[in-house]
């Protein structure tokens, strides 16, 4: 006997919902979307259309009461009011990233979900990128890390909206679209203190951006014990060098802005026996896995190994991963707490900069 199709509530539906977690959605048969949620009436019309979704709420909280909704995806710009929400509600939820804006919001969040019996995932999709996962695996077979390093230039977003049909909210009034930034940086600003406080704009990066490389790094080598020093070249680039346990340091370099045309992230880590490299594609394109590059001795030579698994798309895995662990009660790989891990390792890396008065 087929399952019944697990009921999804989506708050939020701008373009990572539109281009990457609705139509995942619509072709699994583990789930449909019984709701949509959008300040935008506009958007709430032509996504509701499209996906054939008659429920549409203004309001989140309307949209967790739903009686249709089993399960919650956070794509809104404030996530941490909505997960409260949801961890009250009893509700699934899988949260895009970052979990709150600072640690201090994301706390009680994760010590709420540790008494809750529902699913609560964080939406780092890089875990279940089998590119990621298969360099992970060579990582841990190359010995110690010799050497790590993060890359994230990133690189131009909008050329690839052109794949996808997107629904825009014009209809929103400006002073709406400002307060919730306008709240979050007023926050941020109090939790960076006043010799941090003109650091505010690179944590933001750092939280929008580079958190998928705080998380990667994590994945790959557990969290690190401290931060050992802190640059901004300027306020959107910073280097860091993260301590790990066993003397392993880890050179973490984060910029936005770069008007390439290409994908510019990677990971590469040098150990005893090779040398691992982990290029990312871009998050705006389906089916895109990462790319894996390892080079290793051979008959008194280097060579190198490309290895491109098949074209499977990790939000599609994330979400299957979620079903199974609502319905067959799988452990979850990306768990909320991760996310305030990285929440206090973005923190840390701020704190490690020299005082800077805003």
């Amino acid at each position: 006997m087929t399952a019944k199709p697990i009921g999804v509530g989506v708050v939020g539906c701008g373009k990572i919902a539109q281009m990457m977690h609705l139509p995942t959605l619509q072709e699994l048969p583990e789930f449909t979307i019984a709701a949509i949620c959008d300040i935008s009436e506009k958007v709430l019309g032509e996504v509701g259309e499209m996906y054939g979704v008659e429920r549409r709420h203004t309001g989140f909280q309307a949209l967790i009461d739903d009686p249709a909704v089993e399960a919650v995806l956070i794509c809104n710009f404030d996530h941490g009011k909505v997960v409260e929400a949801c961890l009250k509600s009893g509700k699934h939820m899988l949260v895009e990233k970052p979990l709150a804006f600072t640690p201090s919001e994301g706390r009680p969040l994760v010590e709420a979900a540790a008494k809750s019996d529902a699913v609560n995932l964080i939406g780092y999709m890089k875990f279940y990128d089998e590119g990621y996962v298969e360099g992970c695996e060579q990582i841990r077979a190359a010995g110690k890390p010799k050497s790590i390093q993060v890359h994230d230039f990133a690189g131009v977003f909008d050329p690839y909206d052109g794949l996808y049909t997107l629904s825009r909210g014009s209809d929103v009034a400006p002073e709406l679209l400002s307060k919730e930034p306008a709240d979050a940086a007023a926050r941020i600003e109090a939790e960076l203190g006043p010799d941090h406080v003109a650091y505010r704009d690179l944590y933001q990066m750092l939280l929008m951006l580079g958190s998928h490389d705080l998380a990667a790094l994590r994945g790959a080598f557990g969290a690190p014990e401290t931060v050992l020093y802190a640059r901004a070249p300027n306020m959107s680039h910073i280097i860091a060098v993260l301590g790990f346990a066993n003397d392993v340091t880890a050179v973490l370099e984060v910029s936005f802005g770069a008007q390439y045309e290409w994908w510019d992230e990677w990971m590469e880590v040098h150990g005893d026996t090779s040398i691992v490299r982990i290029d990312f594609q871009h998050p705006y394109v389906r089916n895109a896995p990462a790319t894996v590059r390892v080079r290793k001795p051979a008959n008194g030579k280097g060579a190198d190994t490309v290895m491109t698994p098949l074209p499977e798309d990790a939000f599609r895995r994330e979400w299957q991963h979620f079903a199974r662990c609502i319905r067959d009660k799988e452990t979850p790989v990306t768990p909320i707490a991760g996310g305030l891990s990285d929440l206090e390792l973005a923190l840390a890396i701020i704190k490690a900069l020299p005082p800077l008065k805003g």
